[in-house]
């Protein structure tokens, strides 16, 4: 048996075959390691796999998914590479793959004072690439721009910041959506700052932060129109806050009034706010007050007046001078006592109530300045418009506001300025007054306004106090003809208009008698009459006036018995010093006289309808007794005021030791009368009247 050899096969070349724990066989003996870079060498493009059949050629395919990996060195970064790791980031985590995208989230997101935080320079070529693929950066990102907008920015150098400002500007116009997050982070940022300590860029303090947030800020108002509105809404929701230091409220309203010289467009939003942010805090700490004692109000006035306190206005002109860091700025608005964790609750609130007073006179001081560097503008357009403005907010801030005490001395000073400022703002309060289409409220209230400024104001010449008095007391009369004929006795309801008219001639007669005088009014040189010590010398009263004020007194209406006693008072004594009337009689009489009330029940006197708006009432249905401009005691801008202000003289002829026992009888009075009233209170309850 022949056995034939099987014919050998014929091998082609040798080939490498990859093994499973990724060694090589074959003549190739070393392995070939991943390179950094996209670059390939010929080994890499060898073939290294047999093809399944020798006829069949290999298929290259390429992978669009393949990474780029940067350098470690970020000095050899390429911003071209880090736009399209960008790019690639922002697709791919449309398509659910987020493992880039949060790569590029947690550069922003990394503390600075971390050993691995990314340099400045990566985090700039960052924020270009992120402005090139700004279009991208729709909602679906969202995570990733608000992450940016947070991120630590204003601590770097001026490259990045301006590299910052202008991805924040193409966000901006590109997704509006994110407008209001911007300019919501900038307005947080003007408030008390830390100085920034990055490790590869300079020190950056809190002036220069502010500095730079306030460019950012007119830089986004210019490129996009709709931010100066969201500003305005951002400033006024800041200072709604309910701050726990007066640092914090007294450095963002400095900064708000620098922002005016930044974004002028926004200035009447801006100072509306901070207006009524002081109305309202000037507000609460008058009520707060009207519960302490005398004593306890001295010992805040006190307090406000040492040597702390005043040393603010030295330390707060010299930082405007000089650039100065946060520990200066801080100064300016620390606590002039020190913490002390274990106080009672008295304490605490006493401690609150000198703090709250405080702030007030900052703020006071901060608007009289801010206001009185217009007017010394050399554009009378601009000074016009400074008194219109501040009309405009008298109007609609202070005005209706009863408890505001200070606010309303920015007008005070301002309107003194010269002839044609007094007399606009009078025209201003007496159409108000006189105005019927203006609730009972307002008008009363521009009442008190108008006599307290005639009254208090010494640039006020005679010639217009006595013009104005003149005219309030011919609507006096006019109004005492249309209502004396219906009138059983005094009610306050039906005919406040009168009693408000009457109160404002009593207040401007008390404070402006010796303006009154016709020798004073004949006088050239126009010197207050201050001769009543000699016995020739008899005053006397322009006659229109004086009828019209005794027909008043002696009408059905009896103004005296409604009006607020401590007016009525003090024009009794008054006029009887002076031999104009002489009212104990009338005043004696009115204790037995009853005041008419319109309440059917006692359950009416809680009533909070519209058809019981009685703000303007005082106790027992007596009129109010508001007086807006009460002497100015506030230590830092009490300055601003000095030798505009008419100060109470007292009753000629009266020692100090006379008044002080008129006033103990008075009160003694005062409290009989309020016990009468309430007497005729209780038993009118049924809506009956005594003939």
């Amino acid at each position: 048996m022949v056995v034939v050899a099987p014919t050998p096969l014929r091998r082609g070349p040798t080939t490498t075959q990859p093994t499973p724990n990724g060694a090589k066989t074959g003549s190739r003996p070393s392995s070939i390691s991943r390179r950094s870079t996209l670059k390939r060498s010929i080994d890499d493009t060898s073939f290294n796999v047999t093809p399944s059949s020798p006829t069949k050629r290999l298929r290259v395919k390429f992978d669009t998914d393949v990474d780029i990996v940067s350098a470690d060195d970020e000095d050899e970064l390429d911003p071209l590479v880090v736009n399209e790791q960008v790019r690639r980031a922002i697709e791919r985590h449309l398509t659910y793959d987020h493992e880039s995208y949060e790569r590029i989230r947690g550069l922003f997101t990394t503390d600075h004072e971390k050993e691995r935080a990314p340099s400045t320079k990566a985090l700039r070529y960052h924020i270009q690439a992120l402005e090139a693929n700004v279009t991208r950066l729709r909602r679906e990102c969202g995570s990733l721009v608000q992450s940016v907008i947070a991120s630590e920015w204003v601590g770097r150098d001026d490259n990045y910041v301006a590299a910052f400002m202008r991805f924040l500007g193409s966000l901006a116009v590109s997704q509006g959506g994110y407008v209001s997050s911007i300019i919501g982070m900038l307005v947080d940022m003007l408030g008390p700052a830390k100085t920034r300590r990055i490790p590869d860029c300079k020190i950056v303090r809190q002036s220069k932060i502010h500095r730079r947030v306030l460019e950012t800020i007119r830089y986004m108002t210019q490129l996009v129109p709709i931010a100066s509105s969201i500003l305005a809404q951002r400033i006024s929701a800041k200072l709604d806050f309910d701050f726990s230091k007066a640092k914090d409220r007294l450095t963002y309203i400095e900064n708000f009034m620098q922002l005016t010289r930044y974004t002028p467009e926004v200035t009447s939003e801006i100072l509306n706010s901070i207006l009524q942010q002081l109305i309202k805090l000037d507000a609460s700490v008058q009520a707060a007050l009207e519960d302490e004692d005398d004593d306890a109000v001295d010992e805040i006035l006190q307090h406000m007046s040492n040597s702390q306190t005043m040393a603010y206005y030295e330390r707060r002109h010299s930082s405007q001078a000089s650039s100065c860091d946060e520990d200066s700025v801080a100064s300016l608005t620390e606590d002039s006592e020190p913490e002390d964790e274990e106080t009672n609750p008295t304490t605490a609130l006493r401690k609150q109530q000198k703090e709250d007073m405080r702030q007030v006179d900052i703020i006071m001081d901060i608007l009289f300045e801010y206001y009185s560097e217009l007017m010394r503008s050399n554009n009378l357009e601009a000074r016009n418009n400074v008194i219109e403005q501040l009309i405009t907010q008298f109007n609609r801030f202070i005005m209706p506001t009863y408890r505001a005490r200070h606010p309303q001395f920015l007008i005070f000073h301002f309107a003194q300025g010269d002839a044609t400022k007094v007399d606009r703002f009078l025209t201003h309060c007496l159409t108000v007054f006189l105005d019927q289409k203006y609730s009972l409220v307002v008008r009363h209230a521009a009442g008190a306004y108008l006599s307290g400024f005639v009254g208090r104001g010494k640039n006020v010449s005679p010639v217009l106090v006595h013009d104005t008095l003149d005219l309030l007391c011919g609507e006096l009369t006019q109004l005492r003809l249309k209502y004396e004929a219906s009138c059983l006795q005094p009610d306050v309801k039906r005919y406040g208009d009168f009693y408000a008219m009457f109160q404002a001639v009593m207040y401007i007669f008390c404070m402006r008698w010796k303006d009154l005088s016709p020798t004073v009014l004949d006088a050239e040189d126009g010197d207050e009459y201050s001769d009543l010590e000699d016995e020739d010398q008899q005053y006397s009263l322009p006659r229109p006036i004086q009828d019209s004020i005794y027909s008043a007194i002696y009408s059905r209406l009896n103004p005296l018995r409604v009006c607020c006693p401590e007016i009525v008072q003090m024009f009794a004594r008054l006029t009887h010093a002076l031999e104009i009337f002489y009212l104990p009689p009338k005043l004696e009489e009115n204790k037995r006289v009853r005041i008419a009330t319109s309440w059917r029940s006692v359950a009416d006197l809680t009533l909070n309808g519209p058809d019981r708006d009685t703000s303007w009432v005082g106790d027992n249905g007596m009129l109010e007794g508001h007086f807006p401009y009460d002497p100015y005691h506030l230590p830092i801008s009490k300055h601003w005021v000095e030798g505009e202000y008419i100060e109470w003289e007292g009753v000629p002829g009266e020692t100090v030791e006379d008044s002080e026992a008129e006033d103990e009888d008075d009160d003694d009075d005062d409290v009989e009368e309020e016990f009468d009233m309430l007497a005729d209170v209780g038993g009118n309850l049924d809506g009956s009247e005594e003939e």
